[in-house]
């Protein structure tokens, strides 16, 4: 006879590890097209009109471009929890020791502290270009509005780290 309590288990787990995938994989999609940006700005002309485009950090003057710019950011430390909550599940000494880890508040506000130390360092070096690394800001971004919403993103990822778990 099929039981349903492992089944609804099996569907929990998968879901949150299906969310973990899709955020890591934006969130490296999206760092890997900012590093292309920072090389040569025009390369997401070859995206043309298709939805990829938001991918990239740049603008086409639309609302949407506009937005994607400035605020996609707001995203990227929920998608940094996801990626160390995969690595943590996979790299670190076994499920088990992984569970005990994520489950410890201290462990995800860590993890969440750093990543805003390094949203915030990046946002520093594109403004100022204190390490002279070839980065900068592109048309439509504010660097004092790039702050308030990693910031935001930030706050978000804590009740969002409620939701990974590696068993049900």
């Amino acid at each position: 006879m099929f039981d349903q309590s492992t089944g609804s288990r099996d569907s929990r787990l998968s879901w949150s590890l299906l969310l973990a995938i899709a955020l890591a994989a934006i969130g490296l999609a999206r760092l890997f097209s900012d590093f292309l940006t920072d090389i040569d700005p025009t390369w997401a002309l070859c995206l043309g009109d298709s939805p990829l485009r938001f991918l990239a950090r740049t603008t086409d003057g639309s609302l949407a471009g506009d937005l994607n710019v400035q605020y996609f950011k707001v995203m990227a430390i929920p998608c940094g929890m996801a990626l160390i909550f995969l690595v943590n599940g996979g790299l670190t000494g076994g499920i088990a020791a992984a569970e005990r880890r994520w489950a410890s508040p201290r462990f995800r506000l860590t993890c969440i502290v750093a990543l805003a130390a390094v949203c915030a360092l990046c946002e520093v070096e594109k403004a100022t270009h204190l390490l002279g690394l070839p980065t900068g800001l592109v048309k439509g971004e504010r660097a004092w509005l790039n702050h308030v919403v990693h910031n935001v993103g930030g706050i978000l990822s804590y009740p969002l780290s409620f939701l990974f778990r590696y068993r049900a």
